[in-house]
């Protein structure tokens, strides 16, 4: 299996016996969570999945990227501080 062919997805979920991922374009794909490593099913897990020659997901082979999971959090956080710093507060009044 090629290492340079893989997809990224983010486990924005769990219902029950699923793991519910989003990628970088918002598409959604329920997962079986017994088919994932037991390091890849934790709510906000960024997830390294290799494609297999027929471009399908190697779910078994999924590995967890930490190191792109706090790059994104500093990027969420920064634009968050950066929305706090814009918010003059108080209540909206139509």
């Amino acid at each position: 299996m090629p290492l340079d062919k893989f997809t990224i997805l983010v486990v924005d979920r769990r219902d029950g016996h699923v793991v519910v991922l989003v990628d970088d374009s918002g598409r959604v794909i329920e997962v079986d969570a017994a088919t994932l490593p037991a390091d890849c099913r934790s709510e906000g897990a960024v997830l390294r999945v290799p494609l297999d020659s027929g471009s399908q997901p190697a779910w078994a082979s999924a590995i967890r990227d930490r190191s792109e999971e706090k790059r994104r959090l500093q990027i969420n956080a920064a634009r968050l501080s950066k929305l706090r710093r814009g918010d003059p507060g108080g209540d909206i009044s139509l």
